[in-house]
């Protein structure tokens, strides 16, 4: 996917660009890349086993030199690379993931925030980063995507969708009003041809879609084809335009969320046709240096300085401006991973040794602290260079709490509509990445009272009441998928009619006998009920909103002894 160009030349009539552009054109349509499997042996042997999985992950790794201007074959394999590479171990539980990346519950930030309305926060949570969703802070995401559907590109089915169908990620997200979304991957030009020419295929992935997101309650689906051929443009956008009609037809709040490349040079994606069906674009906003590279550089430069080629967030976002893309709904991936290589010198850019490893957020931290040094300032990015044990020279280029910080206000001061994360459990074990999620994106004091505010006499409005009640008669599976809205309301109803009958039955003394009997039963099925919802409410909601529930049953019950004291008032009898 992340698609991007070692060239320099910009212009439309530019030789170099349009050569550059042909050659990408071959690539896509005969899938004839050349490439050389890089084996573990190639391999620095110091590296850990999991240090082992970050290096080869792209399983692609090209042998050879890269011309300085331009290199096709560098950019279409790293174009590739990203989501595509995998850990190599094939673990099935959580658990067994957790061990293997050491997930921890360490330095979790919890701190309940509300994002601004004009921003979204949309994560990827990769399969392999196992239960660390357990410490997102789920209120700093509007949308969470699960990674993936591996598509069968043949059938339509899938080779796998790892947990979708178990993982407590969703409940989580859905207990904090995330959106969930299922990402759909499929990879290789070959592959996009085969499923993009077969509507049968089309029609399959579809309806397990819909299968899917109803079991487990979601909310819509991420696509993320990487490598389309030109000749499947049409195709592709035909089927873009059926996913979001059956999909909306199957729920209407079903969202459709597209992953673009950084640099469309095959123009496949046709925005003035697809605008109106895709709910979210996504620029993948990395890998402009990486694992095929030459030279070291930024993973994810915003600009291009004095330094580096002119491919960047900038150049990206003013490329699919001019296409047409609808700034408030698109966003900007940014990494939480950085890339090292051994290279011939300290200075930048210096031409690359050998590359090394893909390191998540979290091992830079394990493995360096807080790094004194230092920022690009061209590129807005962190690195640090050193020399090792070996005494080969080492370039590390990262992003930060600051170098994102400055990333983030790029996205605001550009109009867009927020940022994506790849990936999200790259930072478990620090928490200064979700506070800066919260300084940029969420309301802060007296703003976001105001705001709660506003939510929540919006949520319980006579207008949200009606379609919620619409709803439930409709599909009443749909209380048993998501009980938390009904907490606050049942709550309120308990507290009102436990008090209420608890005055009646004290005072109200010419009750008939059976009548009598009744009111306790009633009473007691009440409380029965109120236990239950307090354990329901442990399991899908969380303090605050468990609060709200508290808070309806205790004002309920003042507001029915209130008003009952002036009329249940025991009164002497001659």
């Amino acid at each position: 996917m992340f698609l991007f160009v070692a060239c320099t030349a910009q212009a439309q009539n530019d030789p170099l660009k349009s050569f550059f552009s042909e050659r990408v054109k071959e690539y896509r349509e005969t899938d004839t890349i050349p490439t050389v499997q890089r084996e573990e042996g190639d391999l620095d042997p110091q590296l850990s086993e999991e240090e082992l999985d970050s290096a080869i992950l792209s399983a692609d790794a090209i042998g050879g030199g890269e011309q300085n201007a331009i290199d096709t074959t560098s950019f279409l394999q790293r174009a590739n690379a990203v989501k595509k590479r995998k850990p190599s171990k094939r673990y099935k539980k959580e658990s067994q993931w957790d061990t293997y990346y050491g997930i921890t519950e360490a330095e979790s930030y919890k701190k309940e925030h509300l994002l601004k309305d004009e921003f979204k926060v949309f994560g990827w949570h990769p399969y392999w980063m196992g239960s660390a969703y357990k410490e997102y802070n789920f209120s700093l995401l509007s949308t969470i995507a699960y990674f993936s559907y591996e598509l069968n590109p043949e059938t339509g089915g899938y080779h796998t969708v790892h947990d979708w169908k178990t993982t407590s990620l969703i409940d989580s997200a859905k207990a904090h009003d995330t959106r969930v979304l299922l990402s759909v991957t499929n990879f290789g030009a070959s592959n996009n041809r085969k499923f993009l020419s077969s509507p049968n295929a089309q029609d399959r992935l579809i309806n397990e879609l819909i299968s899917l997101l109803s079991e487990r309650g979601a909310h819509g689906v991420n696509i993320d084809f990487e490598n389309i051929p030109s000749n499947q443009r049409e195709n592709f956008t035909s089927f873009l335009i059926q996913l979001s009609n059956k999909l909306k037809l199957a729920n209407k709040d079903y969202r459709v969320t597209l992953a673009v490349p950084p640099i469309d040079h095959a123009h496949v994606y046709e925005f003035a046709h697809i605008n109106g069906y895709i709910d979210l674009f996504i620029i993948m906003g990395y890998e402009f240096y990486g694992i095929t590279s030459s030279e070291a550089g930024p993973v994810s430069p915003i600009g291009s300085g004095n330094y580096w080629w002119d491919y960047n967030l900038q150049s990206a976002l003013d490329e699919y401006s001019a296409e047409g893309i609808p700034f408030g709904k698109t966003l900007m991936g940014l990494p939480y991973y950085g890339a090292e290589w051994k290279t011939h010198s300290l200075k930048f850019p210096s031409k690359v040794k050998q590359f090394m490893k893909y390191p998540m957020y979290r091992d830079v931290k394990r493995k360096y602290g807080d790094l004194p040094c230092c920022e690009d300032e061209g590129s807005k990015s962190k690195y640090y260079v050193y020399r090792d044990a070996d005494n080969d020279y080492r370039q590390l280029w990262y992003e930060d709490s600051l170098s994102l910080s400055k990333k983030y206000d790029w996205i605001i001061e550009k109009g867009l509509g927020g940022v994506g994360i790849w990936a999200l459990g790259y930072d478990n074990g620090h928490d200064e990445l979700w506070r800066l999620l919260a300084a940029k994106f969420a309301h802060t004091g007296l703003e976001e009272k105001t705001a709660r505010m506003g939510n929540f006499f919006s949520r319980y409005s006579p207008r949200r009441i009606m379609m919620m009640l619409m709803r439930i008669i409709k599909d009443p599976t749909y209380l048993a998928r998501n009980p938390r809205p009904l907490l606050s309301i049942f709550g309120a109803i308990s507290g009102v009619s436990l008090l209420g009958f608890f005055f009646i039955y004290r005072y109200g003394y010419r009750i008939s006998r059976s009548f009598n009997v009744a009111i306790k039963g009633t009473i007691v099925l009440l409380v029965l009920v109120l236990i239950g919802l307090i354990f329901l409410a442990m399991k899908f909601s969380v303090a605050g909103q468990l609060l709200y529930m508290t808070i309806g049953f205790v004002l309920g019950g003042v507001i029915i002894m209130l008003i009952s004291r002036r009329f249940l008032r025991e009164v002497e009898l001659p």
